[in-house]
């Protein structure tokens, strides 16, 4: 029933290419096959067989040179410990704390390893709740009555309970599993505010991705640092285009502090209209590294910027 049911949710947010790339992966890099061609050809003749029919080329590993093979390089030639304590989505904080300031944090409300100690009657009506180890792994509660807090433990337990390495990212693996609960953002424009993905290469940003439809019919925009939009498709088809936001250079400034010192992360910021800037997440393998340019050209002209 799980995977019917994730199979249906990538058809819907990318029709019949994403429902491949999910059934690819699933395949390849998260069932017993997956451990059997690993043991037969090598991690990193596996790790090529898993990312040519997603990115569109064999992938070159000794002399890397487009985004995506300099992701897959990172994953299995660095071992940065500094990677798993800025992907921890509780630790982060006090590391964006003294970087940038606690004024662009969400308000922590309770961190604990144990569910059972959520204490519901005393949270807000609204908030969100996340795994600190993972990704995709977060809940987000808009009318506190409506919810069954027997169920919401059971979902947290098997959260804690996973052994998460993303695609093959070994930073979060080293993460100690931890349910955290958040402020929840209210936008005065949008149901849920927009989230700026920031590409930073050596401290400096160069994109930013905005999606739309992340729980449907995704789309996704790319903009450079002036707010130009960009001409290719990255996985998912392009959205409409919006307006400049007037924050922009306030948030091109924090990521770029948050991302000082590192030859490439990708920092998310959210924009609350009447409310400021907020912190989300870094991100240190975009994709996993199977994201589809399109065309394949511009998987070399983004990675161009990212020096290993």
């Amino acid at each position: 029933m799980e995977i019917t049911h994730k199979a249906q949710k990538a058809y819907r947010k990318g029709g019949v290419r994403h429902l491949f790339n999910e059934i690819w992966e699933r395949t390849v890099f998260r069932s017993k096959i997956s451990y059997i061609l690993k043991q037969a050809i090598g991690k990193e003749q596996h790790e090529r067989l898993g990312m040519a029919p997603l990115v569109g080329y064999w992938p070159d590993f000794e002399n890397p040179r487009s985004f995506n093979e300099k992701i897959a390089y990172r994953k299995l030639k660095t071992n940065k410990s500094c990677f798993s304590t800025l992907s921890d989505k509780y630790l982060v904080r006090e590391y964006v704390k003294e970087r940038v300031g606690e004024e662009y944090l969400t308000d922590l409300y309770h961190v604990t390893d144990n569910p059972e100690t959520i204490p519901f009657e005393e949270l807000p009506d609204k908030f969100v709740i996340k795994a600190n180890h993972s990704s995709g792994r977060n809940r987000i509660v808009t009318n506190k009555s409506d919810i069954d807090t027997t169920e919401i433990k059971y979902e947290c337990r098997q959260w804690l309970s996973e052994d998460f390495d993303g695609l093959r990212e070994y930073w979060y693996t080293e993460i100690k599993p931890r349910i955290t609960i958040e402020e929840f953002l209210d936008d005065d424009l949008y149901e849920v505010p927009l989230d700026y993905k920031f590409f930073v290469f050596d401290g400096e940003v160069e994109y930013v991705q905005v999606d739309y439809g992340r729980f449907g019919a995704h789309t996704r925009s790319i903009y450079d640092n002036n707010w130009e939009e960009q001409p290719f498709e990255y996985i998912y088809p392009k959205a409409p285009p919006i307006d400049k936001p007037d924050s922009l250079e306030e948030m091109i400034e924090v990521a770029e502090s948050l991302a000082d010192n590192l030859n490439f992360v990708r920092v998310d910021l959210f924009d609350v209209e009447g409310g400021g800037i907020y912190f989300g997440e870094m991100t240190f393998a975009p994709e996993g590294g199977t994201g589809r340019f399109q065309t394949k050209e511009y998987d070399f002209a983004v990675g161009s910027h990212w020096s290993i």
